[in-house]
C-alpha cells in the first residue's frame, strides 16, 4: 500500500516502469512511510497484470507470491535486528547486527546474473542503505558500477548523506517530503488519533512517526519534561527516573527538548513539544545560546548510540549534566 502523500510520486515512477535506472535512493525524514512505498513499487513493477496507474493487481500469482514473501525475483536486504523486530521480536542488538554486512550484498550476485523467474524484473530492496557497512557499501558500488539488464536497486534512507557519494552518484534520487499539515492531520484523525497536532509536532510533520507516538503515548512524556524543567529535582533524581525508559524515547524527547529551547531563544516558539511552551520559554530564558547549541549538538551525535548496550543510568546523567549546569 501507500499513503496519500505518497501517491503522486508513485504515479511518476510507475508510468516510467519502462525507462527506469538502475537504481533509485528513495530518501527524506523518517515516519514518512518510505519502505512500504518501496515494497510497494517493487510489487507493482514485478505484478503481471498491472492496474490503471501501474497499481499491483493483487491477484497475479507474482503478487500472490509477494504477499507471501516469497517470490523468486525480490529481494529485501536490511539489518538483522530489524529483520529479528518484523518476525516479533525486539529491535535490539543482541537480536542480530544494526548493519548490513557485505556477505548479504555479495550473495546478490547470484541473485542479478540469473534469469528471472517470470521473464521480468529482479527488485532489490535496501533499508536502511545507510546500514550497509564499509565493505558492504564497497561491494555494493561495484555491483552498480557493473549494471545487470533487468534489475532494479531500491535504497532506502533516513540519512542519504551518510551513504559514500559514489553510491548517491549513481542513484537517481527520488526525495521524500512530510505532507501539508492539513493533510497529515486528517489522515491521523481518520486513523483515530486523539489530539493529532500535538502528535504531529512531535513527531516533524512525519505522520507515520506522528501515529507511532500517539499509540505509544502513556503520559510518561509529560513527566520527564516537568522533571526537566523542576528546580527542586536534581541532576541524580531525573537521571533514576529517565534510567526506566527505553533510551531511544527518552533521548529523542530530549533532543527535541533541546531543539525547542534553542528555538525559543532564536524565534520566541518551540517546534515539536508545543504543549510546553511556557516552560520552553522559561528554562530558554535562564540558559545561554551557545550552551545549549553545544548541548544539542552533543544529542544529535548520542542517537547514534540509542541502540547500544550502554549503562541507561551513566548515559542518562552524562547528557542531562549540561542541562542542569545551565540552570
Amino acid at each position: 500500500m501507500i499513503y496519500p502523500w505518497q501517491a503522486p510520486v508513485f504515479r511518476q515512477l510507475a508510468g516510467e516502469r519502462r525507462h527506469l535506472p538502475q537504481a533509485l535512493l528513495l530518501h527524506g525524514p523518517q515516519g514518512l512511510g518510505k519502505t512500504e512505498f518501496a515494497r510497494h513499487l517493487a510489487q507493482a513493477l514485478l505484478c503481471e497484470s498491472p492496474l490503471a496507474e501501474g497499481a499491483p493487481c493483487n491477484a497475479c500469482p507474482a503478487c500472490n507470491w509477494f504477499a507471501a514473501g516469497n517470490h523468486p525475483d525480490f529481494r529485501h536486504l536490511r539489518p538483522e535486528s530489524d529483520a529479528a523486530e518484523a518476525e516479533g521480536g525486539e529491535a535490539s542488538p543482541r537480536k542480530g547486527s544494526a548493519q548490513i554486512g557485505v556477505d548479504a550484498v555479495r550473495d546478490l550476485a547470484g541473485f542479478t546474473t540469473t534469469s528471472t523467474h517470470r521473464a521480468g524484473l529482479r527488485v532489490v530492496l535496501i533499508e536502511p542503505a545507510e546500514a550497509l557497512n564499509v565493505h558492504a557499501a564497497n561491494a555494493l558500488l561495484k555491483t552498480l558500477e557493473e549494471p545487470r539488464p533487468g534489475s532494479l536497486f531500491l535504497l532506502v534512507s533516513h540519512a542519504p548523506a551518510r551513504l559514500p557519494a559514489t553510491i548517491r552518484s549513481r542513484c537517481r534520487s527520488v526525495s521524500f517530503h512530510p505532507p501539508q499539515t492539513s493533510e497529515a492531520r486528517d489522515w491521523l484523525a481518520q486513523s483515530g488519533v486523539q489530539h493529532p497536532e500535538l502528535f504531529l509536532a512531535l513527531a516533524g510533520g512525519a505522520p507515520l512517526e506522528a501515529q507511532r507516538l500517539a499509540r505509544q503515548d502513556n503520559g510518561q512524556r509529560p513527566e520527564f519534561l516537568r522533571r526537566l524543567a523542576d528546580p527542586s529535582q536534581s541532576l541524580v533524581q531525573v537521571s533514576e527516573f529517565v534510567a526506566r525508559l527505553p533510551v531511544p524515547e527518552w533521548l529523542g524527547w530530549l533532543q527535541r527538548w533541546a531543539h525547542d529551547l534553542v528555538a525559543q531563544k532564536l524565534a520566541g516558539e518551540a517546534r515539536y513539544h508545543v504543549d510546553f511552551q511556557d516552560v520552553a520559554a522559561r528554562v530558554a530564558a535562564r540558559a545561554d545560546l551557545y550552551d545549549l547549541l553545544a548541548w544539542e549538538r552533543t544529542l544529535r551525535e548520542a542517537r547514534r548510540l540509542e541502540h547500544h548496550p550502554l549503562n541507561p543510568r551513566l548515559l542518562a546523567e552524562s547528557l542531562l549534566a549540561p542541562l542542569f549546569a545551565m540552570r
